[in-house]
């Protein structure tokens, strides 16, 4: 079986290289966007990368479902977690939400999962 998920993890790290090296400003500066945006707050981790979860299904946008799949289930949402999150991105994404879930979501939680040893 292929693995999705995991081939779209590797592809994201593969550019990020490429891209502080190519165009250092421009990661750097997202990168300070998004440490200063994803560090324990008020809300956990674990609920922020639940609610990138949802925010990747509304924009129906699949290497983001992978990544934030993957950082939730590392800081310890469970399965029922992620797919509730996901289905209040349906709620704000419609037909193409519903379908990026549909192509994508169970089969990549079962991906990432299995790779973190939680199956």
């Amino acid at each position: 079986m292929k693995k999705a998920a995991k081939e779209i993890l590797d592809k994201r790290l593969t550019n990020r290289v490429r891209m502080e090296k190519e165009a250092p400003e421009l990661f750097h500066g997202f990168r300070e966007l998004m440490k200063a945006y994803y560090k324990k707050g008020a809300l956990s981790i674990r609920y922020k990368e639940l609610m990138a979860v949802t925010a990747s299904v509304a924009t129906v946008c699949a290497p983001s479902l992978a990544y934030h799949i993957n950082n939730a289930i590392a800081h310890g949402a469970s399965r029922k977690e992620i797919i509730e999150a996901a289905t209040i991105g349906v709620e704000f994404g419609g037909g193409p939400a519903f379908v990026m879930v549909r192509d994508h979501l169970l089969e990549y939680m079962d991906e990432l999962e299995a790779d973190a040893g939680v199956i």
